[in-house]
């Protein structure tokens, strides 16, 4: 009632983006990945609100609790990964002005499905120094031009250990937030509305990131991968599908 009144919403879309951060945290909190691959394509038909701005705020406690929940396994060098998501931030921003959002989107899906494929045949993308620093900068620039930042980190993690791959995205999502959410303030996305939207998804979040413990424990380590890949290619796929439609 009380969200009905301030934001707008009616009682069964606030239950069902409750519903739709939860899986997508528990998701998350268990192979590293999932919660923007529901959460886009579906909150903003509720309410435009929602992406990029409320989800950016919402995001927080989820990766903080990732980041300490297995903080002895984030890889040290996720660091290059964060200088190149700021780089690939500008850099996105700038060819925005240059080439039109739809074509640089399919450019993306189509990249993200041929990795996808490439890994699936065996091709390995190790998190070397010069790996993270190229997965960070496409992380930053496709989540700049299409919203969707978390495939190239994931694909160059999905070999490693799930715990390092976990805790990693999570590290590296945490200390990019630092960066998005002023960002999306300086442009006037994220506003006072949009951040009461973000704080009522949070017990969705909290009670996600609650449940990936359960996930973590029943789900067997040769599921994570697989996993990782396939929301790589909802993810690919989603913003294909938006971009066509």
């Amino acid at each position: 009632m009380v969200a009905t009144q301030l934001l707008g919403l009616e009682w069964w879309e606030v239950a069902l983006a409750l519903s739709i951060v939860l899986i997508g945290s528990a998701t998350q909190a268990s192979i590293g990945v999932g919660l923007g691959l529901l959460a886009a394509p579906t909150l903003t038909l509720m309410d435009p609100g929602f992406i990029p701005g409320a989800i950016s705020i919402s995001v927080v406690p989820l990766t903080v609790g990732m980041t300490l929940r297995e903080r002895g396994h984030v890889d040290p060098q996720v660091y290059r990964a964060v200088v190149g998501r700021v780089a690939g931030i500008f850099v996105g921003a700038f060819v925005l002005t240059l080439v039109g959002q739809t074509f640089i989107a399919v450019t993306i899906s189509v990249a993200v499905l041929f990795a996808v494929v490439a890994s699936a045949v065996g091709l390995r993308f190790a998190p070397t120094r010069r790996n993270l620093l190229i997965a960070g900068t496409a992380a930053g620039f496709t989540g700049t031009v299409a919203g969707i930042g978390g495939p190239p980190m994931a694909i160059t993690y999905q070999h490693a250990d799930p715990r390092v791959l976990r805790s990693s995205l999570a590290a590296f999502n945490m200390i990019g937030s630092v960066f998005i959410i002023p960002s999306l303030i300086v442009a006037d996305v994220l506003g006072w509305r949009e951040f009461r939207l973000g704080l009522l998804l949070v017990p969705g979040v909290l009670i996600g990131l609650w449940l990936g413990r359960i996930g973590i424990a029943r789900l067997p380590e040769r599921l994570v991968r697989p996993g990782v890949l396939a929301a790589c290619t909802g993810s690919a796929l989603v913003l294909l599908t938006r971009q066509i439609l």
